[in-house]
């Protein structure tokens, strides 16, 4: 009896306490040492594409939950994407569009910053996409930002 206690002390101190830790939520003070980019809805397209992308590695690096998502992005918000966001919290109220979803935002978001016209210009553009003069970085670069426009086009299978 002497010899098993003493073999699960020894496993004790080696795996520590059986207490389950639990993580903590994280807060906006961590989602900002992250240092976020600011939107003020005048980027265009591919500067919506930037700063969703930015913000989705601050969200993961962060270990930010679904539920603060929206509310922490949307404090990125200045000028033109500020006003946007205000307005929709008046037409809608705090409670309804706080409870959306972040894949709900970027939908929003989409159809407010990135106008029919240029996202059709871009399905163009896609549709068209050449390789140019074998500079094979900058036509990747190019293509992923078209596929994150025109999702559409690109079959994900």
């Amino acid at each position: 009896r002497a010899e098993r206690e003493r073999v699960q002390n020894e496993a004790n101190r080696a795996e520590g306490p059986n207490v389950a830790l639990v993580a903590r939520e994280c807060t906006f003070a961590d989602f900002i040492k992250c240092s976020p980019i600011t939107f003020r809805g005048n980027e265009g397209a591919i500067g919506l594409i930037r700063w969703i992308e930015k913000t989705e590695i601050v969200f993961t690096v962060s270990k930010c939950t679904e539920a603060n998502k929206v509310v922490f992005a949307a404090a990125t918000f200045q000028d033109r994407a500020l006003t946007w966001w205000n307005s929709q919290v008046a037409t809608l109220g705090i409670e309804v569009v706080t409870r959306k979803t972040w894949a709900e935002m970027k939908v929003m978001m989409t159809k407010e910053f990135c106008p029919l016209e240029e996202i059709q210009r871009m399905e163009g553009e896609l549709w068209n996409l050449r390789v140019k003069e074998m500079d094979i970085s900058s036509d990747t670069t190019r293509f992923n930002e078209l596929v994150i426009l025109c999702p559409g086009m690109v079959p994900t299978e």
